[in-house]
């Protein structure tokens, strides 16, 4: 466990809540990918709060994954935004009554990375050199089985 990312249940009582603020080292997502990283802080602000028997995690998440283009294989940035992440944890659930969120955290930014990312904005200069090779949709259509409703 890091302990930034524990949650102390019993200084939460009483209505307390905790401050989650800062910026954090990217090691916690434990990436290890020729084809995915992430070279910059994780950048989390929110908080922790007790209601009734449960645990509330409400986080604002932000930081760059680096994957390859999916045009011209250059190395380029993806913002990841959980512009309102919130979990929520039953206190029974909670072992000692630490909670380490890191894991929970990491699922959730690992599940926003998209599959494929295209550089300078999906406008990779690329794009013009491999259009021939891309299937072109054609104004006519074929539909084989659009008339099985039809009485003819």
């Amino acid at each position: 466990m890091i302990d930034d990312f524990k949650i102390y249940i019993d200084r939460l009582k009483d209505g307390h809540e905790q401050d989650i603020t800062g910026s954090f080292s990217p090691d916690f997502l434990d990436v290890k990918e020729a084809e995915l990283s992430f070279p910059q802080l994780v950048k989390i602000q929110g908080k922790a709060y007790v209601l009734k028997d449960h645990l509330i995690l409400q986080l604002k998440v932000e930081t760059l994954a680096e994957m390859p283009c999916k045009i011209c294989s250059k190395r380029s940035l993806h913002k990841i935004l959980l512009e309102s992440f919130y979990h929520t944890e039953e206190l029974v659930n909670i072992k000692n009554m630490i909670f380490d969120f890191s894991e929970v955290l990491r699922e959730e930014i690992l599940l926003e990375v998209p599959p494929f990312i295209e550089c300078q904005n999906n406008q990779c200069p690329e794009r013009d050199k491999i259009k021939s090779f891309l299937k072109q949709s054609k104004g006519d259509i074929h539909f084989p089985f659009n008339k099985l409703n039809t009485k003819e």
